[in-house]
């Protein structure tokens, strides 16, 4: 059977509720260990250096509003949204909600809610993980650079196939002859993991430049038991390393998580 782009839609949602409304909890999930900060310390270290002061901000895929809430207090004017209720309702329950301008649900795909050039910033922190068709990741991208500014900054994250195997292959969760198959398609459960050079060629398909590509969290996974045992002073001291290798090309294939900040120029 056949199914349409709608049909396919619907049952990727279903997907994604299962697997976060019942397998995963997002919320907090940037705290839960030295590994997991990793990508929490690398994005806000890049948020503090290139957003400019009193941004006003739109967050698509805020989850419960790590990155919301984190620049809320530092002065930006945030929107946060999520395709998922449950994530909603995480954010609009914190007792610092109110430090929001709003809450809502959205999909990435139709951000229709909002007119266009609304915000100097649009942050996109996880709906390319979820989209295996490149007509799906060009419509995301195009959506929120509609209700983008010309001049304004775009934000995305995004997981990197490479990376994503080395990871399975550390924490031995596949065989290798089934990791083959995630080399070979990007496909891992309800992640696109994006090939080399596929960022690139996603991006070169719009009026954006490039101000950093970031391999978020590195060697996360080939160093975990190094890095989850580290002392306090170990941890600062890795901290400062994978800040200052974080744009290398070879750091950004070992890394599952990539964050790719831009301008939009026109």
């Amino acid at each position: 059977m056949v199914l349409s782009e709608l049909e396919r839609g619907k049952a990727m949602n279903d997907e994604l509720r299962l697997h976060y409304e019942e397998n995963y909890q997002e919320d907090g999930r940037l705290r839960r260990s030295n590994g997991h900060k990793i990508e929490l310390l690398t994005t806000v270290h890049y948020f503090d250096k290139l957003l400019p002061p009193g941004s006003r901000i739109l967050d698509v895929c805020a989850g419960g509003g790590e990155y919301a809430f984190y620049l809320a207090g530092r002065g930006h004017e945030v929107f946060a949204c999520d395709l998922l209720e449950k994530h909603v309702d995480i954010m609009r329950a914190k007792p610092d909600a109110d430090k929001l301008v709003g809450i809502e649900i959205a999909n990435a795909l139709d951000l229709s809610q909002f007119g266009g050039g609304s915000f100097n910033v649009v942050l996109c922190m996880g709906a390319l993980y979820h989209l295996f068709e490149s007509a799906g990741r060009e419509k995301c991208v195009a959506e929120c650079l509609r209700v983008l500014e010309p001049g304004g900054m775009f934000v995305f994250a995004y997981v990197n196939r490479n990376g994503a195997y080395i990871a399975d292959l550390c924490r031995r969760n596949e065989s290798v002859q089934s990791l083959a198959q995630v080399m070979k398609t990007g496909c891992n459960g309800v992640f696109y993991g994006m090939d080399f050079g596929e960022v690139n060629t996603l991006v070169g398909k719009f009026p954006l430049k490039k101000i950093a590509d970031i391999g978020t969290n590195g060697l996360r996974y080939p160093l975990a038991d190094i890095i989850n045992s580290a002392t306090e002073e170990e941890f600062d001291a890795y901290m400062e390393y994978h800040l200052a290798t974080c744009e290398e090309p070879s750091i950004i294939g070992h890394s599952t998580n990539g964050l790719w900040i831009g301008r939009k120029t026109r």
